[in-house]
């Protein structure tokens, strides 16, 4: 099964790949010009440095976490889905430009919601679950 682009939308993400780049550019000659070069390249290195760390934290700590968020009794999701920002944001880091920070920054200041288990923490921590008291005998 393939996916067939028609030409204009072709062109049009072309025209976006291309752009993107081209805008980050012409904002890294901007906070150059104004701030200096010296610290402009100060700038990048360390959002890559700091891309690169928490592409590292996210990709050692993950089960840990997952484990921490199950004993909890809280949705396993709500931290996949916050640690699948924080890996983009990561990667946007790494990307050199003041627009690809920004939208890093923006990911991860966004809120999370924890959503409710279904299994209530207290039932989940004790280990209890639904079970049927009574009697039995084993018959052979």
């Amino acid at each position: 099964m393939s996916i067939r682009v028609t030409g204009g939308a072709a062109w049009l993400a072309l025209i976006i790949a291309a752009a993107i780049p081209a805008l980050e550019m012409v904002g890294i000659y901007q906070i150059a010009q104004r701030v200096g070069w010296g610290w402009t390249f100060v700038w990048l290195i360390a959002a890559i440095w700091a891309g690169a760390a928490l592409i590292r934290a996210q990709h050692s700590g993950l089960p840990a976490r997952l484990k921490q968020a199950l004993a909890r009794g809280e949705n396993p999701f709500d931290e996949v889905w916050a640690s699948g920002r924080r890996l983009l944001a990561g990667v946007l880091l790494i990307l050199p430009g003041a627009g690809s920070d920004l939208l890093a920054l923006l990911l991860l200041l966004w809120p999370t919601a924890r959503t409710p288990s279904p299994i209530p923490p207290a039932a989940a921590s004790r280990g209890e679950a639904e079970a049927i008291e009574g009697e039995f005998r084993r018959e052979e």
